[in-house]
């Protein structure tokens, strides 16, 4: 796909919304591109960048509990 086609799916889709977050959401994505700022990591302190990373390698479901679990939580927490 050509750049202009792309630029013409891109006025497409956007004239199709008409949610004001999802155009905000946009424009600032957008806005922040168009600085430059390609790279959100390099705002972190060294501190900061190795919890981001230790909490996105975390396994999935260490912090979770099963559907039938969490009905019998529920289930509980009703009755008090």
């Amino acid at each position: 796909m050509s750049i202009q086609q792309m630029q013409q799916q891109l006025i497409n889709q956007i004239s199709a919304v008409n949610d004001e977050d999802i155009l905000r959401m946009l424009s600032e994505e957008l806005s922040y591109s168009l600085e430059g700022h390609a790279d959100l990591a390099s705002l972190l302190s060294n501190a900061d960048f190795k919890e981001l990373t230790l909490l996105a390698d975390e396994p999935v479901d260490q912090n979770t509990i099963s559907f039938n679990e969490f009905n019998a939580i529920m289930e509980q927490w009703r009755m008090k």
